[in-house]
């Protein structure tokens, strides 16, 4: 039991000293049958509190620190003083205290060569309360080498999915500004791209990368957040990289999609109204229907859609066999398959339904859907797939009934009504005494309120009156001022005419005798 309770107690404050050698074993040594008192290790056994007492005190080291009698008394009071000793120690020393946490992108790849459970074992020594505790300063840097491995695999979905949860774990124990700081930055270098992309060529086209990073940026943070240091400027992107969103061929029709299902991702929980996604799939859908039997027809740049018929299916193909696209297929689609068309089609309706279920409750959703149903009715009738044409005929069923529900809910705005003024009611006097008749001597306190108002009234009129004078006599004196320099001023131009015309004689006068 004593062994337990050891084993269970904090480590000391002598671990954390900053010039002491430290010894700490991995996770694979470690045995119930250990255990840890001031960076070593020593095995349990039946014996020990005999030879405990009888072996001799062992001789201190000139490089450790000698605890006092005080020291113990000082232990609940030295908690600041930790915290100054940890934050004086510089990375350097923290990296080579913990070397089993790797300090970058190299360490990390070294060890998953070797060992293929790296990620796992590091963790187990992350969350082992037997060892000591790990910084913040050594986990966020943890952070940084692990999200740079993260973007650097984007074929590995189950390998992605692992390093996400060891994310979304460290952003919880170390949320700190250097975690924030790096998402931004990788933020920031991904708008650049975008930002410039767009200024080349107006379009682009979004990497597997692109969209993994940001599938990450919503599994670690909220996304229904409206005002977010991380969020908000990522939705911000996400939807320029929507609006300029090139769709030329079907693999950049599959990329759009990437962008949809991350917008339906974010957009889940708090039911944010996002337009450019509902134009780009109405965009998606005109590709789709025959421009000779189009009702409605909207007009795009060439620059984004180059074939105007890029969906339109010349035959029946069987999708009951075939998956949702994902973000790690790599496969090439061939442009006149109709398998990809059609798959890319019921992708895109799919998205198109689950969106319009997330919007049902705006008081909008009759405008907003009203456009596809022109397009859903024209692809019904003359598509050659028949699941196609089944799915279009549910959306359009679907469209009807929301339409038809916000019809009967929706209020319209009514301009108020104007309350009628009521009549200014005086509080009855009442006397102290009833004598008969109209009593004049009023209340006490009532005569000190009407004297003060009184005075009141009169002191704001007197000074009221006296601004009123101020104002007047600042006025006339600055009119006085003026006109006085006014006349000064014709006085000299007075005098400099006639000295010039005194001047200009005297010169007559020089030019004649010559």
């Amino acid at each position: 039991v004593e062994e337990s309770q050891r084993m269970e107690q904090p480590t000391l404050k002598s671990i954390l000293a900053k010039n002491k050698p430290q010894k700490h074993i991995f996770v694979e040594e470690l045995d119930e049958s250990y255990y840890i008192m001031d960076g070593s290790k020593k095995r349990v056994t039946f014996d020990d509190d005999e030879t405990m007492n009888n072996e001799p005190v062992p001789p201190i080291e000139s490089d450790e620190i000698v605890p006092n009698e005080n020291d113990s008394m000082t232990m609940d009071n030295g908690k600041g003083e930790e915290e100054e000793e940890v934050d004086q120690t510089t990375n350097g020393d923290l990296i080579a205290e913990f070397e089993e946490i790797p300090s970058d992108i190299e360490k990390l790849q070294a060890r998953l060569s070797e060992d293929k459970n790296a990620l796992s074992t590091i963790w187990k020594r992350i969350n082992d309360k037997r060892l000591p505790p790990i910084p913040r300063l050594v986990l966020s840097n943890y952070f940084d080498v692990l999200l740079d491995y993260y973007e650097s695999v984007t074929s590995n979905q189950t390998l992605l999915n692992h390093i996400g949860k060891n994310l979304l774990h460290l952003v919880q124990l170390a949320n700190n500004e250097q975690t924030k700081a790096n998402i931004q930055n990788r933020l920031r270098q991904y708008h650049d791209s975008l930002s410039e992309q767009i200024e080349n060529g107006k379009f682009c086209e979004i990497d597997s990368s692109f969209v993994v990073f940001f599938k990450l940026i919503a599994h670690l943070y909220p996304t229904s957040d409206f005002c977010h240091p991380i969020t908000t400027p990522a939705v911000t992107s996400l939807v320029q990289a929507i609006n300029h969103s090139s769709l030329k061929s079907l693999h950049s029709c599959r990329q759009a999609l990437f962008l949809i299902d991350l917008v339906k991702q974010w957009v889940s929980k708090s039911h944010r109204y996002v337009p450019e996604v509902i134009v780009l799939l109405t965009k998606l859908i005109q590709l789709a229907c025959p421009i000779e039997k189009s009702q409605y027809v909207i007009t795009n740049s060439s620059k984004q859609i180059s074939n105007n018929q890029l969906l339109v299916l010349n035959k029946n193909s069987d999708l009951s066999n075939s998956k949702q696209p994902t973000v790690f297929d790599t496969d090439d689609l061939d442009d006149d398959n109709d398998q990809y068309r059609a798959l890319i089609l019921r992708t895109c309706l799919n998205h198109l339904s689950d969106f319009l279920k997330t919007y049902e409750s705006l008081s909008a959703i009759v405008e907003i859907a009203q456009p596809f149903k022109s397009f859903l009715t024209t692809i019904a009738d003359t598509s050659k797939c028949s699941q196609i044409s089944s799915q279009c005929r549910e959306i359009l069923t679907l469209i009807d009934t929301i339409q038809t529900e916000c019809l009967s809910n929706r209020k319209y705005l009514e301009q108020g009504k104007e309350q009628a003024k009521m009549l200014r009611l005086f509080e009855p006097r009442f006397g102290p005494v009833y004598e008969g008749k109209k009593n004049t001597r009023l209340p006490k306190d009532y005569a000190e309120r009407l004297r003060l108002r009184q005075k009141y009234k009169r002191e704001v009129k007197s000074v009221s009156r006296e601004l009123v004078r101020d104002n007047q006599f600042i006025s006339r004196e600055e009119l006085r001022q003026q006109m006085e320099k006014d006349a000064h001023r014709k006085r000299k131009v007075k005098d400099i005419q006639a000295e010039i015309s005194m001047q200009e004689g005297e010169y007559r006068k020089l030019q004649k005798t010559k």
